[in-house]
Order: C-alpha cells, then structure tokens, then sequence
C-alpha cells in the first residue's frame, strides 16, 4: 500500500507548480515584450527610410525648379541678345543639367528605397505601403515633362 501524501510534501508540490507557473509567465511576458521592441525597431526603420527619400524628393523638385529657372532666366533675358556664359554653356545647357541631375538622382534612390523597403518587408509583414515610393514615381513623370518642356521649347 501507497502511504498517504503528508501535508508538507503537497505544500512542496504546489510551490513548485507556482513557481513553474511564474516562471513561464515570466518567459511570455518577455517574449512579447522583444516581439513589440522587434516591431518598434522595424518600424522605426521603416519611417527613416520614408525620410530618406522624402529628403531625395526634395532634392529633385530644388534640381527641377533652378533648372527650369536658369532655363527660363537665361532664355527671357540672355538669349534674346545671343550672350553666352563662357563660349558653349548657355541657360538652356544649364537647366537641361540641373534637371537631368534631379531625374537620375531620385531614380537612383527610388531604387535604392524600393530595395530597402523590400528587405524590410521580409521582417516586417505587416508594413504600411510606402507614399513616399508612389509620390516618386509622380516626381519622376514630372520630371521628365519639364524636361521634354526644356528641350522641345514650348
């Protein structure tokens, strides 16, 4: 015959489980609390990529707008009396330049977000789309029609 459990060893008994069961709360609140850092971290990534190319964007608008400016300061005011700025670089050289220098430069780093953002999403499922990505698509279209704008002299 089996002895009867003392009270001291179901006292034991039932610590232990309390510990145990302290011990694994312990451990899910610890991993929940890594699992939102992890997110925090993700997210935090995410907004300073948006930034960057937000900051690129701007780049190309100031490129766009001295270009288109030179182009038309150069052609409403120079060009009417055939002065050039040394013997080749007229405005229009000039504008063409500075817009073409936007237009490649917020290509490149629409390449370079898209590619981060897609790193990023592995990690990071349920990221927001990025508007900073779609707002630089528009930019670029615009680009490219003041550029045709410049060349084509309309």
């Amino acid at each position: 015959m089996k002895e009867p459990l003392s009270i001291s060893k179901i006292e034991k008994e039932l610590a232990k489980k309390k510990i145990e069961v302290a011990r694994m709360q312990r451990n899910a609140a610890k991993k929940e609390a890594d699992e939102t850092k992890k997110e925090y971290t993700l997210e935090r990534s995410r907004v300073a990529f948006e930034r960057l190319q937000l900051n690129w964007i701007k780049w190309n608008i100031t490129c766009i707008a001295l270009g288109f400016t030179a182009y038309k300061f150069w052609y409403a005011r120079v060009h009417e009396q055939g002065l050039q700025l040394g013997y080749y670089v007229t405005g229009r050289e000039i504008g063409i330049f500075l817009i073409v220098l936007g237009f490649v430069s917020l290509l490149m780093a629409t390449r370079q977000h898209k590619k981060n953002i897609r790193k990023l999403k592995l990690n990071y499922e349920n990221m927001q789309p990025s508007i900073s990505l779609k707002l630089s698509y528009v930019i670029l279209v615009f680009s490219v029609i003041v550029f045709l704008i410049v060349i084509f002299r309309v």
